[in-house]
C-alpha cells in the first residue's frame, strides 16, 4: 500500500516539475492524472484487502486460542 502512495506522490511531483519547466502538454497532464487516479484506486483496494486479511487472521487466532483452551481442559 505504501508503494501505491509513493506512486501517487511521484506523479504529483512529475506534474509539478513539468509545470515548472513549462513543458506541460495537455495530453501529458491527462495521462499523469489518469495514472494517479488508477494508483489511488489500487491503494484503496489494497487497503481493503489488507483489512480483510487482518480480520481473518484475528478470527483464526481466536479459533486457535479457543481450540488450545479446549485441549488443555
Amino acid at each position: 500500500m505504501a508503494d501505491a502512495g509513493r506512486l501517487a506522490r511521484g506523479l504529483d511531483q512529475l506534474l509539478e516539475s513539468l509545470a515548472h519547466a513549462d513543458q506541460l502538454d495537455p495530453l501529458d497532464v491527462e495521462g499523469v492524472l489518469a495514472l494517479r487516479s488508477i494508483s489511488e484506486r489500487c491503494a484503496e483496494r489494497i487497503g481493503g484487502a489488507a483489512r480483510i486479511l487482518e480480520a481473518q487472521n484475528e478470527v483464526l487466532y481466536a479459533e486457535e486460542r479457543a481450540g488450545d483452551q479446549e485441549f488443555k481442559a
